[in-house]
């Protein structure tokens, strides 16, 4: 509790002391240790010692991902607490930037905070991380650095503090003051925080302050073998949009942090850029943005990380892409091995009227169709929907789909909703009223999925 009110009152005096200056306005997972750690205030700043990246003729990219996350520490350690030159910065970015469309540091001092202005140069968008910890005096200056820059407008969303709650230095409710002073302060920005899903989870009251819900996932960690770690990145996907999404409250969800080593144990650069391929194939089908972790290697995290730690990088501590990797970026991906899936995501609640909604994956939309059923007690059983004449819901090319599932009738006191994915030229059964639906059914649909109402 007396954490909590000097915390209270470190920014309610910055806050206020704030107010005055002026600035020209524009426009799980599992546990893992794998950001960019912050400078101490007690070190002398110093130079980085970058490598020197020769910029070479911009490439002609067929695949720009979603986003990376940018270390810029390649070959020393942020506990040294030196500065990154400006135009080593602009190397590191100018070399990654016509492979992405969103760049993430985590810290915007230590040169740091040229980085937005940089990356708009190279029409990137910036996510800029204030790093929380323990120290509420450095903390308060993360959060001034921040809002400062955010002001100007170099900042395109807001990060709080990466994986706070899982090391412990914060708890919720302090996370929640820190995003409620940057939200005031700058309005016009989104904002959130960073952690695994099995600490946000924990707290929902979270979700409500967060504009998006952004989370580290990282099978590798889990000890998920390459080969089902989207399987496993699809399966908390969907289990956290079903925590996410409530009637009073819907929320995109972003992967803030993914991404697979080239060496250490289990790691090599064959995983690597399979997992990558395979996740980029997935997230793109899903409409979903992330960013990789990392850009580049870091040698310094092998002291925290093992082997391992030193080799996330797109490309290596040299600005050499790894082998492998641009098979992506040039939008060749391996064929889909993965079984067909249907998935309900939203269910409305009971006596409300609103759109049933899902995804199905590993098909082609062209040639499959969703066809839903509502169970009514009190009208003898199942009925198929939307209506008799045209039972197919279409499937949009990204997987989503959505039905109307109450068109008169007693539709509102449905108890059960049941989906199935069929191929286009299947006739489903027209139950009406049906006290069980048949077996046919299920052995020509090839993926079927069930929930209650409540």
């Amino acid at each position: 509790m007396k954490k909590a009110l000097s915390l209270l009152g470190i920014i309610s005096i910055l806050f206020l002391s704030s107010c005055g200056r002026l600035f020209k306005p524009e426009s799980t997972a599992t546990a893992t240790v794998t950001a960019t750690a912050i400078p101490t205030r007690t070190a002398v700043p110093t130079a980085t010692v970058t490598p020197t990246i020769t910029p070479t003729a911009t490439p002609q990219i067929e695949n720009r991902i979603s986003g990376l996350n940018l270390g810029t520490h390649l070959n020393d350690s942020p506990e040294t607490g030196t500065n990154i030159a400006e135009e080593d910065l602009r190397a590191l970015i100018e070399r990654i930037s016509p492979y992405t469309h969103w760049i993430r540091t985590y810290s915007v001092q230590g040169g740091l905070e040229n980085a937005g202005s940089i990356a708009h140069e190279f029409g990137l968008k910036f996510a800029a991380t204030a790093w929380l910890s323990s120290n509420l005096v450095e903390n308060a200056s993360q959060m001034e650095a921040l809002i400062e820059l955010a002001k100007t407008g170099a900042v395109d969303l807001a990060i709080i503090g990466n994986e706070t709650l899982l090391r412990g230095d914060l708890t919720a409710r302090e996370l929640m003051i820190y995003i409620d002073w940057f939200k005031k302060a700058v309005p016009d920005v989104p904002v959130t925080t960073t952690d695994v899903w099995s600490e946000l989870e924990k707290y929902p009251g979270l979700f409500s302050v967060m504009d998006v819900v952004a989370v580290n996932v990282y099978p590798y960690w889990d000890g998920v073998a390459v080969d089902e770690a989207v399987n496993a990145i699809e399966n908390w996907y969907f289990k956290a949009m079903e925590k996410v999404n409530t009637p009073a409250s819907r929320k995109e969800i972003i992967i803030a942090e993914t991404g697979w080593p080239s060496c250490g144990e289990n790691g090599d650069a064959a995983s690597q850029a399979a997992f990558f391929n395979d996740f980029v194939s997935f997230a793109q089908q899903m409409d979903i943005q992330y960013f990789w972790f990392d850009a580049y290697d870091e040698q310094w995290k092998v002291k925290d990380e093992g082997e391992a730690g030193a080799c996330w990088g797109v490309w290596d501590g040299e600005g050499q892409m790894k082998p492998g990797m641009e098979k992506t970026f040039e939008g060749v991906f391996e064929e889909n091995t993965r079984s067909s899936k249907i998935k309900i995501t939203y269910v409305p609640p009971m006596d409300s009227t609103g759109k049933l909604e899902g995804y199905a994956l590993n098909v082609n939309p062209d040639d499959y169709r969703v066809v839903v059923y509502i169970y009514v007690p009190n009208a003898k059983g199942w009925w198929i929907k939307p209506e008799f004449r045209n039972p197919y819901t279409y499937i949009e090319d990204d997987g989503y789909w959505s039905t109307s599932i109450f068109t008169g009738g007693l539709d509102k006191q449905a108890t059960r909703v049941a989906a199935y994915l069929i191929p286009r030229d299947y006739a489903p059964p027209a139950a009406a009223g049906w006290s069980s639906l048949p077996l046919e059914l299920i052995s020509e649909s090839v993926a079927r999925d069930e929930e209650y109402r409540f």
